[in-house]
């Protein structure tokens, strides 16, 4: 099996958010996961670079600062693949070589595929933000306090729980099992490359709407970013 992702349609903004909706209204599982450049790296070990190369050329590989990983890390790689798999909706760079290769090398055919930055623009998305209204998510990751308390300064949403213990991969099994034990329909995951495995595995393992939510909630919070509120007065 070869991927290739150039020249394939990708599905746009407002249809992404229609497929979220239409799992949260039917109860049914739904799951956005997104390649960057960590993700990529670290599906390319062994299969694209090798773990010496990686070591030498990539300089966050030895700190969770970057990323929420330390590499070398084979089993995250693998189970990261195996999540991919399941995710509804993969956003990538269309074209993207190294994605190309690490899918082919580990045969991730995604499902559907988006931009990979959609993520960010769902925030700045009048249909979205009325999903946060009408259905307020668990918030995952490092911003999620913080997150929270601004969702309801903004839009008087007040979401079912914030989970924040996830600074590495070591963290995720614990992070899946405190996400299970609180009531909610869906979460907004900001892990690091981490979210990629704990947005399919909510899905797959609790039939749950999880979406990689990525850096939207640092931008949304960023007074550099002050149009994310434009559409949502």
């Amino acid at each position: 099996m070869t991927v290739k992702l150039a020249g394939k349609d990708f599905v746009p903004l407002g249809v992404t958010v229609q497929r979220i909706a239409a799992a949260l209204a039917e109860n049914k599982p739904f799951s956005l996961a997104r390649i960057g450049d960590g993700e990529n790296i670290v599906l390319a070990q062994e299969t694209v670079y090798s773990l010496d190369w990686i070591s030498k050329n990539v300089g966050w590989s030895h700190s969770p600062n970057y990323c929420g990983v330390v590499l070398p890390n084979l089993a995250l790689r693998d189970r990261m693949a195996a999540a991919l798999k399941e995710a509804d909706i993969i956003g990538v760079f269309g074209g993207d070589s190294l994605t190309e290769k690490t899918f082919t090398a580990l045969g991730i055919q995604p499902k559907a595929i988006n931009y990979a930055f959609d993520n960010l623009y769902l925030p700045m998305y009048k249909p979205f933000v009325d999903l946060i209204r009408a259905y307020p998510p668990l918030l995952v990751g490092n911003p999620a306090e913080r997150f929270a308390a601004l969702l309801y300064d903004k839009l008087g949403v007040k979401v079912p729980g914030t989970v924040m213990n996830i600074t590495s991969a070591d963290d995720i099994d614990t992070c899946l099992e405190e996400m299970a034990r609180i009531p909610h329909q869906w979460s907004l995951v900001s892990a690091g490359v981490n979210a990629d495995i704990i947005a399919p595995e909510m899905a797959t393992r609790y039939n749950k709407v999880s979406i990689d939510f990525g850096h939207a909630p640092d931008n949304v919070m960023s007074p550099l970013y002050p149009d994310y509120w434009l559409t949502v007065q």
